[in-house]
């Protein structure tokens, strides 16, 4: 058996990657593996260089993190949800509030759920919450499209550094 190099596949120590016979396999870090017992010596673990889909995962990680509105009035500061499900139920509201305005109706009033609780806005409010949106959601993708176009991606991508 002619093993050209091992090196830990994961942090953990628990698998190695291997060339052995010019073939590439990963061996289970069990002394009781025939393969496990060839190898004498193993290279340390490297972690895998970032890659656009990290960058994407922490991208819909930080746009699902909401934000708050303020009402300016009793109603207070809601915290508004943005997880996909909180998107899906914006679209109705927003489907709403936008056949309310085109009818001249943009007083009216329209209930939802924030993650602050039930409130009422009305067809206006919810054009003013959606620029917010806007404004809070817009430089992450900003730093999202940045982080992309690196080469290399930064080991540190999810910083906040790399998303203000």
């Amino acid at each position: 058996m002619n093993i050209t190099y091992a090196k830990w596949a994961d942090a953990a120590q628990t698998m190695i990657l291997a060339t052995i016979d010019g073939n590439e396999v990963t061996v289970p870090n069990d002394p009781a593996n025939i393969h496990r017992q060839a190898i004498t010596e193993i290279l340390p673990w490297e972690a895998p260089a970032p890659a656009i889909a990290d960058i994407v995962v922490e991208r819909e990680r930080r746009l699902a993190l909401g934000f708050d509105y303020d009402f300016g009035d009793v109603r207070g500061i809601h915290r508004i949800g943005t997880t996909a499900a909180d998107l899906a139920g914006w679209t109705e509201v927003t489907q709403f509030a936008q056949a309310a305005i085109n009818t001249g109706l943009g007083t009216t009033e329209i209930q939802v759920v924030t993650d602050t609780g039930p409130v009422s806005a009305t067809a206006n409010e919810w054009q003013l919450i959606l620029m917010t949106a806007a404004l809070v959601r817009q430089p992450i993708f900003t730093s999202s499209f940045a982080l992309q176009a690196m080469d290399p991606i930064p080991a540190n991508y999810a910083d906040d550094s790399h998303w203000t």
